[in-house]
């Protein structure tokens, strides 16, 4: 690597780059391109291979220059993150008090990046294609997530205009956190559970655990996403039990390791041409027990003295994953009870709806665990054949699809006719809209972004279930997601209450 970078080789070419206006980035992947895809075209299988370390030399080199760049760089009071694609790791680097916005050229509205900034409270726009990253460090940016519009170096009197949108915004939050305290039901009294999704960080959850009906969704795979090696059983213990302890006395609804998909973790391939539909979610741990294994155990020991654990297997599409699944958590648990000599408190399993085929089998399924948890992100992008990270269909991707939401109707439908607890952890649980229309299709436990708990709960507390039981009929009868939206929208108007709702 040293003789490629002397002068006679990449580093006179470099600097002839640097000369010709190159920055020193741009300079650097020239050459490299250039000198690899010189030794690919070669005949011989040797030399064919150096192209693999000439461009590993670029990378290391680029990471070196970029890490350089981010030691000099002190961020600003408030920081938009614009990046190519935006990660859970870029996230993490920059401080919570100065993340203002996001802005990522690849992705959509329906990808984790996005999830995560509405986790934390703050506007997005994903998928920008063609955007001069490098120009726009240090401008003046606004970033509007209710449009998906970007405003470069916007003039006084726009800035004026969006400082009164977020003033709003901030009233009607306010009215909303006013009735945090008060009890999650309808206005005829029909009670709601109103639990948090989590797992981004503990520490960003923004809404007292005392208002909460616990947590419906913990992500366990952002610690994994966020190290450079897999976290160790001891590692785990302390965060599983940091969470548990933080809601006493209400359940932990924690989901086994979900990778693969737009989630990959930077020390473990998992190259697809197909991720979605690949080697993901309960697959990959089936497919490597002790992985899974490593980390029921670390969850069982967590819950050593607390016993508000509850474990939830995504990704299942066949009744054999749930057998192998609940196989591998009884011998977890009776290693863990030899290894400590106590007997272990049994926490409920449950199971991700979210693949089309897991809901035909419900009845069995309901045999063989304690609950479900419908996923409706992956289950709307599965029944619409939609890549939720592709821009090019991103449109096409609707949870209020006439399809989907027939879909949630029958299987609400078919868990109350078992006894069989079922809740809503997706987005659409967190969308004004959207936990109308569970509610009006009998279901009562929706987990979502603690961000949008307060919100949620004023509305649900303005409606009366025999006025969604009449809405319900039309919705099912519209023939597209547009259609659906308007019947909402008409609905609240003449409930007085769109006026007071930024959805």
């Amino acid at each position: 690597y040293h003789q490629l970078l002397d002068a006679a080789s990449l580093g006179r070419e470099i600097e002839q780059q640097t000369a010709e206006g190159w920055c020193a980035k741009s300079a650097l992947k020239r050459v490299v391109e250039k000198f690899a895809r010189q030794f690919d075209d070669m005949d011989d299988a040797y030399l064919r291979e150096r192209g693999t370390d000439i461009r590993d030399l670029g990378q290391r080199v680029l990471n070196n220059l970029l890490d350089t760049e981010q030691r000099k760089i002190k961020l600003p009071q408030k920081v938009v993150l614009v990046a190519d694609n935006v990660t859970a790791t870029m996230l993490a680097e920059v401080p919570r008090e100065q993340l203002v916005a996001i802005v990522s050229l690849k992705g959509s509205v329906n990808s984790h990046a996005a999830i995560m900034a509405r986790a934390l409270g703050i506007p997005a726009v994903m998928g920008v294609s063609e955007l001069p990253l490098l120009q726009w460090q240090g401008q003046r940016l606004i970033v509007d997530g209710y449009q998906g519009q970007i405003l470069l170096s916007p003039i006084e009197a726009i800035c004026h205009e969006y400082q009164r949108l977020i003033t709003e915004d901030a009233a009607l939050n306010a009215r909303y956190q006013a009735e945090i305290a008060l009890e999650s039901c309808s206005s005829c009294g029909a009670p709601f559970s109103l639990m948090v999704n989590s797992g981004l960080a503990i520490e960003l959850e923004t809404t007292d655990p005392k208002y909460t009906g616990g947590v419906g969704l913990y992500r366990t795979e952002f610690p994994f996403i966020m190290r450079s090696r897999f976290p160790t059983e001891q590692e785990q213990i302390e965060l599983y039990r940091k969470v548990l302890e933080s809601y006493p006395d209400k359940p932990v609804i924690m989901r086994t390791l979900d990778v693969g998909g737009d989630k990959a973790l930077p020390y473990f391939s998992l190259a697809e041409e197909n991720p979605f539909l690949g080697w993901r979610g309960i697959r990959l741990t089936l497919d490597h027990p002790e992985i899974f294994l490593v980390q029921i155990r670390a969850m069982l020991k967590a819950n050593l003295a607390l016993d508000n654990l509850h474990i939830l297997l995504p990704m299942i599409s066949d009744l054999a994953e749930v057998d192998e699944s609940v196989r591998l958590i009884k011998q977890a648990s009776f290693e863990v009870s030899d290894e400590l000599a106590i007997e272990l408190p049994k926490p409920k399993i449950g199971v991700m709806i979210e693949v089309p085929s897991i809901m035909y089998q419900l009845p069995e399924l309901a045999r063989k665990v304690d609950f479900c948890s419908v996923g409706t992100n992956d289950l709307t992008q599965y029944l619409l054949a939609v890549d939720r990270n592709n821009p090019r269909v991103a449109s096409l991707y609707d949870a209020m699809h006439p399809a989907v939401l027939r879909a949630l109707y029958q299987l609400s439908q078919q868990a109350q006719g078992l006894q069989f607890p079922v809740s809503v952890c997706g987005e659409l649980a967190g969308e004004p809209g959207g936990v109308l229309l569970l509610a009006a299709m009998g279901y009562n436990s929706f987990s979502m972004n603690s961000s949008n708990l307060a919100k949620i709960k004023w509305l649900l507390r303005r409606v009366e279930m025999s006025e969604l039981a009449l809405l319900l009929p039309e919705i099912l009868a519209c023939q597209s997601a547009k259609h659906v939206r308007l019947q909402i929208q008409r609905f609240l108007e003449q409930k007085q209450l769109l006026s007071q709702l930024r959805a």
